[in-house]
């Protein structure tokens, strides 16, 4: 399959973990033979983040808008957001889903707050012992199933993400169908996030055992997501993520927070 759009991106204007600048990102995707690409600026609102940048939507938008006019004729740019923990900070979340129009809305769970008083990230998970790993599965679970619940989003954004650093499955089987139940009933996706296999794992976020429930509760629609934070990376893993697990799936992105379906070479 040809692919021609990356739906799940970032820069470093506006994501302060990012490594490419919004100029270079649009080049690089130029260059792989993009149609579209849309960015998925972070949206955090925990001051306690080292890296985050205070999301400004104008000058996001006054941003895309340069982008457009610079590259417009070799590209479409989409522009959309990835809001962290949108439960948390439920009026900061309807606060900046009013402030702008966007074509695609992420939610997503980065971080979570444990007894023991450690993100589950920590610094490239280095500093999560083997005792540690039910609990932070747990805790990440449960906040997902408050997001599902909370709703307002096109997408939920790299469904069993602690993969990605702890390298294993979840088992909390039930929080999972409960909130992939709560994000069909909703009219919301997942997608399929290809950014563990450049963590070195083996399967996408979430891999064939999520996405085999998602398909068995009657979720037909995914996007498919490199989560690139620099140029390098755009649609990295994408023949690996459609050839294992695409089939039987309606692959698409979103534009004025709609789905639209392509097909193959589209």
């Amino acid at each position: 399959m040809i692919f021609t759009t990356d739906t799940h991106t970032h820069s470093l204007d506006f994501s302060g973990d990012a490594s490419s600048y919004m100029e270079e990102m649009c080049r690089g995707a130029i260059e792989k033979g993009l149609k579209r690409i849309c960015f998925t600026e972070h949206v955090d609102f925990d001051p306690h983040y080292d890296d985050s940048i205070p999301f400004d939507p104008e000058k996001y938008k006054r941003a895309v808008e340069t982008m457009r006019d610079e590259f417009g004729a070799d590209i479409e740019i989409l522009k959309g957001i990835e809001v962290g923990e949108p439960h948390v900070y439920k009026k900061e979340y309807e606060k900046v889903l009013t402030a702008d129009q966007y074509d695609v809305v992420i939610a997503s769970v980065h971080y979570i707050q444990l007894p023991m008083g450690i993100h589950w990230t920590g610094h490239r998970g280095e500093d999560i012992y083997t005792y540690a790993v039910p609990r932070i599965y747990r805790r990440y679970y449960e906040d997902v199933l408050a997001v599902s619940q909370l709703g307002g989003f096109d997408v939920f954004g790299h469904f069993d993400l602690p993969k990605r650093y702890l390298k294993m499955e979840a088992q909390e089987d039930e929080l999972i169908e409960e909130s992939l139940r709560n994000i069909i009933a909703g009219g919301s996706v997942i997608e399929i996030n290809t950014s563990p296999l450049r963590k070195g794992c083996e399967e996408t976020a979430p891999g064939k055992k999520i996405l085999d429930l998602y398909r068995s509760l009657g979720g037909k629609r995914l996007t498919i997501g490199s989560d690139a934070h620099q140029a390098c990376d755009i649609i990295a893993g994408f023949d690996k993520a459609f050839n294992d697990f695409g089939a039987g799936f309606e692959i698409g992105y979103f534009k004025q927070r709609q789905f639209i379906a392509f097909g193959e070479g589209k």
